[in-house]
């Protein structure tokens, strides 16, 4: 029976598009034990494993375990913001300028309006 763990661990490796083997072998455990992990409760995970999924994932031990982060956002978020932050400073630049380009245009003023 997949827990919670489970399940958030399932989203987080298959939003980084990693397979089980993938994800394994970054963490340094089997691929068996990544199928349990994501399928089965296991009883006690050990805080090594713990920590190298969440490096592997790119998130946050408390991020796997599901407890409330001190930065209002998503797991998700913060991996990209992880990601983010280890970029170069002219990929950040193109970044932003393509989420720029998400951005809706500043409404032109009107004539007579303001001061």
């Amino acid at each position: 029976m997949a827990t919670s763990f489970s399940l958030r661990l399932r989203r987080l490796r298959k939003g980084s598009n990693l397979t089980m083997e993938a994800l394994a072998t970054a963490a340094g455990i089997s691929k068996s034990y990544v199928w349990e992990l994501e399928n089965r409760e296991v009883p006690h995970l050990s805080a090594k494993v713990l920590v190298d999924l969440a490096k592997a994932l790119g998130v946050t031990a408390h991020d796997l375990l599901g407890e409330p982060s001190p930065v209002k956002a998503s797991p998700e978020d913060l991996q990209f913001f992880r990601k983010y932050a280890s970029m170069s400073k002219a990929d950040k630049d193109r970044l932003r300028k393509m989420v720029n380009l998400f951005s809706p245009a500043p409404a032109a003023k009107r004539p007579g309006r303001g001061r």
